[in-house]
């Protein structure tokens, strides 16, 4: 911002009050006749009297320079029925990194910062406002399912994006195959498919049995609408209009390692009866512990040349020590299984 700009804003009559600054993902996406959809962000300026000052809407996520203009327009043009021009005393963030950034302007026109944990007047502005903008049909959150933790799901976050860099579907030719997963070792079987050999569409699916696992092959090779009495869990990489606001703000809170804006895991089971559904707990610890066995096994023991050249002759077999949440677990691994 230009001196003369700067002047003008520390020529405001300063008021004894406080104002709260908080930046918002809103809850809804807006989709433009061209280009991808995308999340609006607010930037919400609440006094501590429980009045909008004034709020601006960005396409992405503001910078602090961004913040800090809706806040110098604030002071100058506050909204109808939040006050005349002014300048406050104190101005409080949620934000460790705005404030570190913002403040020292604002200490050169004698605002005091604050950064503190909870920004209670804004955040109320704000859930009434996401409240207005939910609809029923709003995917679930996998922080919705019962015992999926923060730290669970960090873990789960971590582990397809370091899948999604090893890029299994690349070792891997059109053969029909799965793969042979007990977790714990001496469990029940699971039968996977590296999804993304055809370059469409990138992940792991999942079948509970092998028999479900022919029943998706056989219906998804028929020229009609998949049908059978299965259900597979899946996980593919999409575009964020794919995921839960609330894992959204998850992500963007926590810094969960997104590869790229097309690669936010998409976990999901499928019924043809029933549709997409969330998974169940059981399915994101069993995520937990074979996303990690599966990313080993392709970082450094799977040899596509030699894995080939024997192919359906010579069965594959490991086993790994994975750590989970819940300690150190087994996990054992089997390839090829035939599908047909």
């Amino acid at each position: 911002m230009a001196k003369s700009s700067i002047n003008k804003i520390r020529n405001l009559k300063q008021q004894d009050e406080a104002w709260e600054v908080a930046v918002h993902a809103a809850r809804t996406w807006i989709e433009p006749p061209k280009g991808d959809p995308y999340r609006p962000w607010y930037v919400f300026i609440m006094s501590v009297e429980d009045k909008i000052i004034r709020y601006d809407r960005y396409p992405k996520k503001p910078t602090a320079h961004e913040v800090l203009e809706s806040l110098f327009k604030a002071m100058r043009r506050p909204m109808l029925g939040a006050g005349k021009k002014r300048r406050p005393s104190i101005v409080l963030f949620d934000n460790e990194a705005l404030y570190k950034e913002i403040s020292p302007m604002l200490s050169e026109i004698s605002i005091e910062s604050k950064k503190q944990n909870s920004l209670p007047y804004s955040y109320a502005a704000l859930k009434t406002l996401d409240e207005r903008m939910r609809h029923e049909d709003d995917l679930k959150s996998l922080l919705s399912i019962p015992g999926v933790t923060v730290p669970l799901l960090a873990r789960i976050f971590e582990a397809t994006a370091a899948y999604y860099r090893l890029a299994p579907w690349e070792m891997l030719q059109e053969e029909e195959f799965a793969i042979e997963i007990r977790y714990p070792a001496e469990g029940k079987a699971r039968y996977a498919v590296v999804i993304g050999r055809a370059g469409e569409s990138f992940g792991l699916s999942v079948n509970d049995s092998l028999e479900d696992l022919k029943q998706l092959m056989a219906s998804s090779s028929s020229q009609g609408m998949l049908s059978g009495d299965y259900s597979v869990l899946s996980f593919t990489y999409e575009s964020p209009f794919y995921l839960a606001f609330e894992d959204l703000d998850a992500i963007e809170k926590y810094g969960w390692d997104i590869p790229n804006e097309k690669a936010y895991p998409s976990i999901l089971r499928f019924n043809p009866k029933k549709g997409l559904l969330l998974p169940g707990k059981e399915d994101i610890f069993w995520l937990e512990a074979v996303l990690s066995a599966l990313n080993e096994f392709f970082g450094k023991h799977f040899d596509a040349d030699e894995f080939f050249l024997s192919f359906g002759e010579k069965e594959q077999k490991y086993k790994f020590e994975v750590q989970t949440l819940g300690g150190k677990k087994s996990v054992l691994i089997k390839l090829p299984v035939m599908v047909y």
